[in-house]
């Protein structure tokens, strides 16, 4: 059994978990759990598995990732939860981050970036896209 800690990605289009998946596995350091395509499958799976971090989509239908977080959250997960989004809006941002975000990265970011900022995380850091407001993490 490996020693590296475990990743559930959540996103509704399936092309991109399976880049997320193809990148992550490539750099080694973590192991994906599982992929989840809707905010309802992921709090099933989050529970079941513990995964050490969450990379979760903001948009999605029904269930949207920020209230996929705060129901993760009042569930009582205390995992690690990076939000990844096209959006960078202000509101989207600050809701994230008011729900219990760990991170906030835009998915036009440098794929070489993912795996290194994850491990900041899962280190106790906070991240945040460059280009987005600092103020913003604060979720107020």
């Amino acid at each position: 059994m490996s020693d590296s800690p475990t990743v559930l990605i959540v996103d509704d289009h399936p092309l991109m978990r399976r880049g997320l998946r193809q990148l992550l596995e490539l750099h080694g350091e973590l192991v994906v759990a599982a992929e989840a395509g809707s905010g309802e499958e992921a709090l099933d799976l989050a529970q079941r598995l513990a995964p050490a971090l969450v990379l979760l989509d903001v948009h999605m239908p029904q269930l949207d990732g920020v209230e996929t977080l705060a129901c993760l959250r009042h569930r009582g997960f205390a995992g690690k939860v990076v939000m990844i989004s096209v959006s960078d809006a202000e509101a989207d941002v600050r809701a994230a981050f008011r729900h219990g975000a760990d991170g906030y990265l835009l998915k036009d970011a440098e794929p070489e970036e993912l795996p290194e900022r994850l491990r900041h995380v899962l280190a106790g850091g906070t991240v945040l896209s460059p280009g987005l407001p600092e103020e913003w993490s604060r979720g107020e």
